[in-house]
């Protein structure tokens, strides 16, 4: 009985201390999400608003230490980078036949406020983009994230000439059939794609845009009631120099509503200030026809929609990936 009641002792003893070993694990790992998040909004704050450019992409690649990849999901080709499950070993043949199998290619224009490229941060999301579409949807799903020229070192237009050269490229010389090409962007690359497909014609069935800039309403009432509840500011976006990156905001211009394609999907924090450049973005879809998804997460913060798994509601992330799911799913549905 002694020798049972001292197993049982014992048993509790454990079970004390392996529980206790838990709670530190969790506490340390508490710790580090929140001094991570801490960190990558700091660095995306600092990077957005400093001036020295030759130092931006450091920052960038600084950013990926702290941003989970997945080395076999990437393989840089000519124009940019493709993401999609085991691609890294893809030789030219095989790369031809997963671009064949996809149902859907996703052309992302990246941002970094004109003057760096974001989209080594993105993998993750990207790749909870696909892991839903293929496992609900049935839906196997690429992208393709450009590597275009940045400010101030290359001026207007040269970001839009690299994105039109990539879309005839992903069509031409890649053979992606252009129903099953979507574009999208984030930040300043959403003004950079809507400027593209503006300038260009860049026909798509249809649109991402995750916390767009685009010019429509810049220094409006967002701006001024959210600037002390996002980390995006008035200095992070620099228009290339004082080139003017949104050409369809020119007076005796076609109306914007002219080029946008069938369907959108907008996706905006309620604590942005952009919040209001996205409601007009939908606007100017709705006015020229598309079916447009506005999906506005309150209390969320510029780009939580790709980096939220970082530094925002995981629930809110969650949704975003859900939008997107059903948004493509949509698609691909009218499609057929």
């Amino acid at each position: 009985m002694n020798r049972e009641r001292a197993a049982t002792q014992n048993g509790i003893s454990y079970s004390i201390v392996r529980t206790r070993g838990h709670r530190r694990c969790r506490s340390r790992s508490t710790m580090w999400s929140s001094f991570r998040a801490w960190l990558v909004l700091f660095l995306l704050r600092f990077a957005f608003t400093w001036g020295q450019y030759e130092y931006l992409q450091k920052i960038v690649n600084i950013l990926g230490y702290l941003v989970p990849t997945e080395k076999n999901w990437t393989l840089p080709d000519e124009k940019g980078v493709w993401i999609a499950e085991d691609i890294t070993k893809a030789k030219k043949e095989d790369l031809a036949d997963r671009i064949a199998a996809s149902d859907i290619v996703i052309l992302w224009v990246p941002g970094g406020g004109f003057r760096m490229n974001l989209g080594s941060l993105y993998q993750h999301t990207f790749k909870a983009w696909a892991r839903i579409l293929e496992s609900d949807k049935q839906i196997k799903c690429m992208f393709f994230v450009p590597n275009y020229r940045t400010s101030p070192e290359y001026r207007f237009p040269a970001a839009i000439d690299d994105i039109k050269e990539t879309y005839q490229w992903l069509i031409e010389t890649m053979q992606v059939p252009a129903q099953k090409l979507l574009i999208g962007g984030d930040d300043a690359g959403a003004a950079l794609a809507i400027d593209a497909m503006y300038t260009h014609a860049l026909h798509v069935p249809g649109a991402i845009f995750a916390s767009p800039y685009t010019g429509l309403e810049a220094g409006g009432e967002s701006w001024r009631e959210n600037m002390t509840n996002d980390w995006l500011n008035a200095a992070a976006l620099h228009p290339e120099g004082g080139a003017q990156p949104f050409r369809y905001l020119g007076q005796n211009q076609k109306p914007l509503s002219s080029c946008v394609p069938p369907r959108m999907l907008i996706m905006v924090g309620g604590h942005e200030v952009l919040l209001d450049e996205a409601g007009y973005l939908a606007a100017a879809g709705r006015e020229g026809g598309a079916a447009v998804t506005l999906f506005q997460a309150p209390s969320q913060v510029h780009l939580f929609s790709l980096l939220g798994f970082v530094f925002g509601d995981m629930n809110a992330w969650q949704q975003s990936v859900d939008y997107v799911a059903s948004f493509v799913s949509d698609i691909c549905n009218k499609r057929t």
